[in-house]
């Protein structure tokens, strides 16, 4: 009942159907892109996405800062070394624009030894595809002994996958305390980095590197926009399916509602006849209640004929099931044993003193009985 309950009070206004269109073409978009990233072979893809920008990679070592260049489009690779005495971000600006080069013209990088650097692959279904990144970071926090908030996180699709049904991922894990203690070694801001690699795959490659800022937007090239408009087409029949999907489910809200209306009056129904058939039973017990227990006229009855011949009642009631009786006789002591032997009385006691009456010359008593559930001797 909960999943129609959710259905019955949906929130179907116009700004929140707008939001999950949005949503979903955007999933879908990261989808399409992705597949066809993993269609296509690896050095088209990065053909395509190559802006041209040089990476800038810095080795912090014992000895001093190592510099490796990377080639863009006809320059050779750089490779340089400034030592800690003559280190700075000056001297380090100085030897870049000695190649023709600003730290604000490429990718740059931090490189850290093998050793800052933890190793991980683990599977997870295809249909978590769109989940990917917060699977892995959920599986971070559950398998190993990191804390997200304090690594940064690299991580790939294995391309050769084993089946259809798993994804191979391949993650890579470093420090965050270890990259910000050599940042502040290099006298430079952390916001001005965009990876950290391992000495030893120096490339910068994504298989190999953590991007420390995953979320930053790149320019795209003139092939990458024709990509997204090939995305665009694909957004505008996702869309008709989009539509079509939502009449569907218009109707289909509308039937489980008109089926919840109807259910909800016959639970109301059954409920009614629950209460009523716990009413009539009710009323049976107490009427069998009653039958249990003598009468009025019963317990009279029952006095008249236990009371002996030289004894008389002056006063005689009946209240919550105890019965006190009050008058004269020759032997009130006796009266005691007397009601105890009557099926219809129990626990027979003298509630007063016994006294004698001088006009009479008897003896006056006051006696109190309780009566007995079981009245079969009043009903023979």
């Amino acid at each position: 009942m909960s999943a129609i309950r959710d259905l019955s009070f949906a929130d179907r206004s116009l700004a929140v159907i707008r939001a999950h269109l949005r949503t979903g073409m955007r999933r879908l978009a990261a989808w399409w892109l992705a597949e066809l990233r993993d269609l296509l072979p690896e050095a088209i893809v990065t053909r395509l996405c190559d802006r041209g920008a040089p990476t800038i990679l810095l080795h912090v070592a014992s000895d001093g800062v190592r510099l490796h260049i990377g080639p863009v489009r006809g320059r050779a690779a750089h490779h340089g070394h400034i030592a800690w005495s003559d280190y700075s971000p000056a001297a380090l600006d100085r030897r870049l624009l000695a190649i023709g080069l600003k730290r604000d013209d490429g990718t740059l990088g931090l490189v850290l030894p093998p050793t800052a650097f933890f190793h991980r692959t683990f599977d997870v279904p295809t249909r978590a595809r769109e989940r990917i990144h917060a699977v892995a970071s959920q599986e971070l926090e559950h398998r190993t002994p990191f804390r997200t908030d304090d690594v940064h996180l690299g991580m790939n699709i294995d391309p050769h996958q084993r089946n259809s049904q798993t994804l191979t991922i391949h993650q890579t894990i470093v420090r965050r305390d270890l990259v910000e203690a050599a940042v502040r070694r290099l006298d430079l801001p952390l916001a001005q980095f965009s990876f950290v690699a391992s000495a030893a795959n120096e490339s910068g490659s994504p298989a190999s590197s953590v991007p420390l800022r995953p979320k930053s937007d790149h320019a795209a090239s003139a092939t990458v926009r024709l990509v997204r408009a090939l995305a665009a087409a694909a957004f505008v029949i996702a869309v008709g399916d989009g539509v079509l999907f939502w009449r569907q489910q218009e109707s289909a809200i509308a039937a489980t509602e008109a089926q919840a209306a109807i259910e909800r009056e016959r639970a109301l129904a059954v409920r009614g006849l629950e209460d009523e058939i716990a009413r009539v039973r009710s009323s049976l017990r107490a009427l069998e209640e009653r039958r249990r227990l003598p009468s009025t006229a019963d317990l009279w009855r029952e006095t008249s004929r236990v009371l002996p011949d030289n004894s008389w009642v002056t006063d005689w009631r009946v209240r919550g099931g105890m019965v006190s009786t009050a008058g004269f006789s020759a032997t009130a002591t006796e009266l005691v044993g007397t009601f105890e032997r009557s099926p219809l009385f129990a626990e027979a006691s003298l509630d007063a003193p016994i006294t004698l009456d001088a006009l009479n010359g008897r003896e006056r008593f006051s006696l109190v009985v309780r009566t007995r559930a079981d009245s079969r001797f009043a009903q023979r």
